[in-house]
């Protein structure tokens, strides 16, 4: 198999993960992604031959398959800190009413690996295996605790250039460090946001198109600097927040993912958010503990 054609069965078994609810026609697969009608049909075909893809013989629509399930059951079995992660979400959002999302970093995308709960219809992670770019501001509680280098690369791939770029940079650095001393990260909720999640929803679909990244780099550069990440957690203050999360370590220190609360309703003080926080942070350690992790020094290199 050629390298083209592996990155089109890779192409569109990562479209449908995005979209495990749905069906797609030969036609709508090719109205998202930038493959020639051939190439989609044969692997259209082959996946569905494998069992990756599922074709519906009266309606000729292509969805997941149950051969996928095996697949997925498998990774949960070599990763267990998802399926840990996935038990300590569902008991905060039963007891929280807060959606709750664990997300990993591959490449250059964040991918939601689980979920629990739901957020309004505006915000929010639609879908377990939902795919964001891995770009400033989104992903700093992954980076975080990363070498100078991989900081130094994420924070370039989306600050921009120039006096902004250059200012952009500097608070960045300073939300990364504040990150790695209380432990999470947390933004504020604002009028930018909603615009990022709309953009955030059609990723899978536009990842090659680069008017989508256009587009995705002016918006984030709207959000302000609380929406970034907040700095400062006033206990009088009145907040609205967009997420709080905390990273899960592995045994080598590195963050091997983060679980993440979001759906708030209405405004909270920064001792409120900061109560969340640690119940989210206790039970990102657990998972941690239950998979042999270990947090890193704090200043060890920084």
């Amino acid at each position: 198999m050629s390298e083209g054609s592996s990155n089109r069965i890779i192409d569109l078994i990562n479209f449908f993960a995005a979209h495990p609810t749905e069906s797609f026609s030969l036609s709508e697969v090719l109205d998202h992604l930038p493959i020639s009608t051939g190439s989609t049909h044969r692997a259209l075909k082959s996946l569905t031959e494998a069992g990756y893809l599922s074709r519906h013989a009266k309606h000729k629509t292509y969805s997941l398959g149950l051969t996928l399930v095996a697949v997925g059951q498998a990774a949960l079995e070599r990763h267990p800190a998802v399926q840990l992660a996935r038990g300590e979400m569902a008991r905060l959002t039963a007891e929280l009413g807060l959606q709750c999302v664990a997300t990993v970093v591959f490449d250059e995308e964040l991918i939601s690996v689980a979920k629990t709960g739901s957020t309004p219809a505006d915000q929010g992670i639609r879908h377990v295996g939902e795919r964001r770019p891995f770009i400033p501001p989104l992903g700093l509680g992954h980076v975080a605790w990363a070498e100078p280098a991989s900081i130094e690369a994420y924070l370039a791939r989306g600050t921009g250039t120039g006096a902004r770029g250059e200012e952009m940079r500097v608070y960045l650095r300073s939300a990364l460090e504040t990150i790695r001393l209380r432990g999470f990260a947390v933004a504020a909720d604002g009028p930018a946001v909603k615009s990022v999640w709309q953009m955030i929803w059609d990723h899978a679909a536009k990842f090659h198109d680069a008017h989508y990244w256009a587009q995705m780099r002016r918006l984030l550069g709207d959000l302000s600097k609380d929406e970034f990440q907040l700095l400062t957690l006033d206990r009088d203050a009145s907040l609205r927040l967009a997420y709080i999360s905390a990273p899960v370590f592995s045994a080598g220190g590195e963050v091997v993912l983060s679980m993440s609360m979001s759906g708030f309703a209405g405004n909270f003080d920064g001792g409120e958010a900061l109560q969340l926080a640690e119940r989210l942070c206790t039970a990102a350690a657990h998972v941690t503990g239950e998979t042999h992790g270990r947090r890193p020094r704090v200043g060890a290199w920084s």
